[in-house]
């Protein structure tokens, strides 16, 4: 796993709805990751969030930023999604 695999991801699913729709409809964790391994995108959770700084470093546009950190969020309820289970009330 590395940062570059995470900086690349970040790249990629910013742009690419086609990776983003995948990722949504994955099974769990496991086919999230599966998905991102097609891609040879493996990394940490660690290694995405320090791609995401140098990330937002580099942005020169404030709209920019503006899509990274949306990005983010995207992402970080994606990946909290898999923690616990849904519970729905009857």
């Amino acid at each position: 796993m590395t940062i570059k695999n995470a900086l690349n991801f970040i790249k990629l699913g910013l742009g690419d709805e086609n990776l983003r729709h995948r990722l949504l409809k994955a099974n769990g964790r496991e086919g999230c990751n599966a998905e991102l391994a097609k891609e040879n995108l493996v990394f940490s959770q660690a290694e995405f969030e320090e791609a995401y700084s140098l990330t937002l470093f580099n942005c020169q546009r404030p709209e920019d930023a503006e899509s990274l950190m949306e990005f983010r969020m995207w992402w970080t309820i994606l990946v909290r999604s898999y923690d616990k289970p849904l519970e729905y009330n009857s």
